[in-house]
Parts: structure tokens; C-alpha cells; sequence
């Protein structure tokens, strides 16, 4: 099988901006996001129903010595199908490349131990512009989609309101952070950690440090036409849904919030500042 690595971080910290940059290189291939912990879930509850079925057709025949099938029967085979999914998904390219959120920061351990040779590639953003990101996302989807809920998930005590939510934000980002970083530091070797910040600013140097963790080509040409086919411009012009890729703010907020709002939401994210080496501008 190809090399095998992992990619992605919080919701509105460049998740998509990293999958589709790795995936223009000529020897990876990293495609849209998957949704490994749809397939998981259902996993389980696979497991579920079918021992529960067993359970039926026994008690059917009178059989009070049936056995279940334990849990680890289904969860090896659902690692196994994660692994036919990044085949089946790769153009046949030496490096394979699964992009995802939700799933890799529940399982970052669990992953690393089961896909040994596997390498990981965690991207952050500064809170206060991860929680205006996903503000203005939801209220797109809220325009296309008429769905109430997209404003609702944004509500503090019942109302709208900007400041009240990126604090907010900022204070589940200080503990998801936190206990992303208490993981990973298990194995550190298997896991890079980079920020939106550096790689919209120094997206060469970051760009070279990311293929050299995935162990795939990081000369000049390769990475300068990488840099050329990344613009936000440019994405916008080759989606299908431009309004994804809003102005990728990196200045904390401003001129979008209070003044003391932007200083109050980083003194409550200071540990996971710190950790993620973002640089505050007060």
C-alpha cells in the first residue's frame, strides 16, 4: 500500500485550504473530506443490532450457550475498510492522504497505533478568527439553505450576538486544544503541528516541513507551483461553491468585534495559545 497520512484540526482553521494544497502535489493525493465517523458510528451499531439478532434466533431454538461477537471483531474491520477507502479513493499515487475533522480528533491515538507507518498533520487557527470563520459560515448556509438551525447553534441566551459568540467559541477552543495537545504528545513523532497563520504567511517554509514529514518530494519547483495554484482567488475561482472561501482572516478580529472582546477571548486562550505557538497581537 501508498504511505498513509492523516490531515485536519477544528472546523474553520483551514482544514479544506490544507486538503486541497497537499492534494495538488504530484505524488499525493488527498481528496475531499471523508466522514469516517459516520461510517463508525454505524460500525457500532452494526455490532449492536447483529448480536442482538443472534440473540433472537437463539432464544428461537432454545440455545442458552449462543455467543456474541465482541466488539473488537467489528472495530478491526472498520480500520480495515478506512484503509480500502484511502485505496480505492487514491489516482494511484505513492503518498494517500485521508482529510478529516471530527473522527481524527476523537481517534488521533487510536489511529496512529492501528496505521503504525501513518504520519498526521494537525493544522490550528487563532480562536478568535476559527469562531468568526464559522459565524459567517453558518450564516451562508442559513441564506442557501433556510435552515433555522445554522443561526440557533450561534445563539447565546437566546440572541445573535457577535461578541457573545467568539467568546464562547474561544473558550471550548482553550479546552479542545488543551486536550488535543495531551494526546498527541504520546507519540510526537507522528504528528506535525502547523497554523493557518504560517501557512497563508510562510506557506513555503511550511509547505517544505509538511512533505518532508509525509517523506514525499519538497523541492523549490514543486512547492513554488503549489504556492502559484493556492490563492484564495484562485480557489474561489475553481469551486463550485465560492462562498466556502471567505477573506481568511488572520488578524484576530479586528475591525469585526470589540476591541475588549478580542482581549478578553485571548486571556481565556492563553494556554492554547501558547501551545499552538500562535502569536498575539496585544
Amino acid at each position: 500500500m501508498a504511505n498513509l497520512f492523516f490531515c485536519g484540526g477544528l472546523p474553520k482553521s483551514g482544514t479544506t485550504f490544507l486538503q486541497k494544497t497537499l492534494n495538488l502535489h504530484p505524488e499525493v493525493s488527498c481528496n475531499s473530506e471523508e466522514n469516517l465517523e459516520f461510517l463508525g458510528q454505524n460500525f457500532l451499531d452494526l455490532h449492536k443490532k447483529y448480536n442482538h439478532s443472534l440473540s433472537i434466533l437463539a432464544s428461537r431454538t432454545g440455545d442458552e450457550k449462543y455467543k456474541l461477537v465482541n466488539e473488537e471483531v467489528f472495530v478491526r474491520n472498520f480500520y480495515n475498510l478506512i484503509k480500502d477507502i484511502a485505496i480505492n479513493r487514491n489516482e494511484n499515487l505513492k503518498f494517500i492522504g485521508l482529510s478529516d475533522n471530527n473522527f481524527l480528533l476523537k481517534n488521533l491515538i487510536n489511529i496512529s497505533r492501528v496505521f503504525i507507518n501513518s504520519k498526521t498533520i494537525l493544522i490550528f487557527r487563532n480562536p478568535i478568527d476559527t469562531a468568526l470563520s464559522a459565524w459567517d459560515h453558518n450564516h451562508h448556509l442559513y441564506n442557501r439553505e433556510k435552515n433555522v438551525e445554522h443561526l440557533n447553534i450561534m445563539k447565546s441566551n437566546g440572541e445573535l450576538n457577535i461578541n457573545k459568540y467568539v467568546l464562547r467559541c474561544c473558550e471550548n477552543w482553550n479546552k479542545q486544544v488543551k486536550n488535543i495537545f495531551e494526546k498527541i504528545k504520546i507519540i510526537p513523532d507522528k504528528f506535525l503541528v502547523i497554523t493557518y497563520e504560517d501557512l497563508s504567511i510562510n506557506k513555503y517554509d511550511v509547505l517544505k516541513k509538511i512533505f518532508k514529514h509525509i517523506g514525499c518530494k519538497n523541492d523549490e519547483e514543486i512547492i513554488s507551483q503549489i504556492i502559484e495554484n493556492t490563492s484564495l482567488e484562485k480557489m474561489r475561482k475553481t469551486s463550485s461553491n465560492p462562498d466556502f472561501f471567505n477573506i481568511g482572516r488572520v488578524n484576530f478580529g479586528k475591525n469585526d468585534i470589540d476591541l475588549s472582546t478580542i482581549k478578553s477571548a485571548i486571556n481565556s486562550c492563553k494556554e492554547g495559545l501558547s501551545l499552538t505557538k500562535i502569536q498575539t497581537p496585544y
